[in-house]
């Protein structure tokens, strides 16, 4: 029997679709899938949810409360479940909190952790295979691990939960008395929580590029999204000159995004931001230069000045409603 062991994140009081999707393909591979949720103050972890991560193949579900928002306490909470089930491999989607967890674990474990992973399977031989894009995600290499216990991470918004089915799974509460809390550096605080973009679940994204020339143009960006009931997304550059957070950048060091329509405006579509789109259900682009990679991937294309052009889609939009 293959047991996994899944790190599950909250965010604004849910676990977060990239959380049930890392216990989905556990659940694929393994038929014993135990799973972490640590809950934060304030955060309420129910019936409700132990349901939709036994919905997602989770077998036994290990929920510890009031929890602080600090690394070791995670790190420590993980090493205790890996010493009582002694599961083969290790699972946590990539976020800050879940990066530094993994690193953490891997170091006290001497394991071996594969990171940025797309895909995770069982080969013929029982082994854990991972599958990882490498040369601007051009090329597809397999990894795999030589050490007792594997940890793996996941690149953000890479699986999708699947069709939720109706088994069960068990709950164990776990103590937070049973971590030293008292070894965690006192330099160690939280200073602010912002929600994240909430880009990798949306049906629908407006996302916007270079070709915003201010941090004031994007404001016709976010009344389309607004409009549509979408959400905002922008690409690196956008990133890097601090307009928007990181959790709202789609590519490939950004969120891998599969919305049902996907607009992009004043974005060229170089290779590292067409990975993070590319499983886009329809594809609409709007840009002045015709020459734009992205033109070429997109179902539909609008050569043009997208301060011009997007307002007046808005505007037809909120007529037909």
């Amino acid at each position: 029997m293959t047991r996994a062991l899944v790190l599950v994140e909250m965010r604004g009081g849910a676990v977060t679709a990239g959380s049930l999707g890392a216990v989905a393909v556990a659940a694929s591979a393994s038929d014993d899938v135990h799973v972490l949720v640590v809950a934060g103050e304030g955060e309420v972890v129910d019936g409700d949810t132990v349901a939709l991560l036994g919905g997602q193949g989770a077998s036994e579900v290990h929920v510890a409360r009031s929890a602080p928002a600090v690394a070791r306490v995670r790190t420590d909470l993980l090493d205790l479940l890996v010493t009582r089930l002694e599961p083969s491999i290790v699972i946590v989607e990539s976020s800050s909190m879940a990066s530094d967890v993994a690193a953490a674990l891997a170091a006290r474990r001497f394991a071996g952790v594969n990171w940025d992973l797309v895909g995770l399977e069982l080969d013929a031989t029982g082994a854990w295979v991972g599958t990882r894009l490498a040369v601007q995600d051009t090329l597809v290499a397999r990894v795999g691990w030589t050490t007792p216990l594997a940890v793996a991470v996941l690149r953000p918004g890479a699986f999708a939960p699947r069709e939720s089915t109706e088994t069960a799974a068990r709950e164990s509460a776990l103590e937070l008395p049973d971590v030293d809390l008292s070894i965690v550096p006192m330099v160690t605080t939280v200073a602010d929580e912002q929600m994240p973009s909430g880009i990798e679940t949306a049906e629908i994204i407006v996302s916007g590029g270079r070709g915003v020339a201010t941090r004031e143009g994007f404001e016709v960006l976010e009344e389309l999204a607004a409009t549509l009931g979408g959400a905002l997304a922008v690409s690196m550059p956008v990133v890097d000159k601090g307009w928007y957070s990181h959790s709202f950048q789609v590519g490939q060091t950004g969120r891998t995004v599969r919305p049902r329509l996907y607009i992009a405006c004043g974005i060229s579509g170089a290779i590292q931001h067409r990975v993070g789109m590319a499983r886009s259900g329809t594809i609409v682009v709007v840009n002045s230069d015709p020459r734009a990679p992205l033109f070429g991937v997109c179902d539909f294309g609008v050569v043009g000045d997208l301060s011009v052009v997007v307002p007046r889609l808005t505007a037809l939009l909120r007529e037909r409603r």
